[in-house]
């Protein structure tokens, strides 16, 4: 469900992902993508930083998932057999 929110709205997506500081600098990316959208001239440009901050977005999201699951495996490899 994160990366269906992140292909649409990137910094929603890595706020919900727990990742505020990756959220504002993606934020900035998006309000560029969408200015640039807005000037004829430059059209391309913000289609192009769109797409980075959705790639930025997922592999964010991924690393994040990746985090939380390698935690879950030390924490049970810690634990005292019972």
């Amino acid at each position: 469900m994160l990366y269906l929110i992140g292909f649409f709205c990137s910094p929603l997506a890595l706020l919900l992902a727990g990742k505020p500081f990756q959220a504002l600098a993606n934020f900035v990316l998006y309000i560029l993508s969408i200015v640039c959208w807005i000037t004829i001239i430059f059209h391309h440009a913000g289609f192009l930083l769109w797409g980075i901050g959705v790639l930025h977005a997922v592999l964010a999201i991924s690393d994040a998932r990746e985090d939380r699951r390698m935690r879950r495996i030390i924490a049970s490899r810690d634990r005292p057999p019972t």
